[in-house]
């Protein structure tokens, strides 16, 4: 008994990915590393958990690129800091005031703390994407 079977593609529902490419500058500092976040909702933006990628890169020079991600198509916010002393943390003074450079997609940045997802989120729906961000 002959069996015939035919394979049926649904195009619609291939997840579309984008290969991304984010550049960090203004890295005053040569020494450290930078430690990225990519959030791919506004609830976890704001509570500064679960991010879809935590990276961390050696800073051997004014500028690190990051492009070893495929990104689904969708909405991201990126929150970036550079740990000089490579303490895993943003270090701030008495104040609060960081005494790391840190910087948002889009270089949004807040007035009174971190910026808002509506200034820093960005849409990808393209095969390519690329995002840069100077830290200050």
């Amino acid at each position: 008994m002959n069996v015939f079977a035919q394979e049926i593609s649904y195009p619609e529902k291939e997840r579309k990915v984008s290969d991304f490419e984010l550049v960090i500058e203004g890295i005053s500092d040569i020494k450290g590393e930078v430690r990225v976040a990519v959030f791919n909702s506004e609830k976890s933006y704001g509570e500064k958990e679960d991010p879809l990628h935590a990276v961390v890169i050696e800073v051997n020079s004014d500028s690190v690129i990051w492009d070893e991600v495929e990104l689904p198509y969708g909405e991201y916010a990126i929150a970036v800091y550079h740990d000089k002393n490579l303490n895993g943390k943003l270090d701030s003074n008495f104040l609060g005031i960081p005494k790391e450079a840190y910087g948002f997609s889009n270089n949004a940045r807040g007035k009174f703390g971190p910026a808002s997802w509506k200034d820093a989120h960005f849409s990808i729906d393209e095969k390519t994407s690329s995002m840069s961000i100077r830290v200050k």
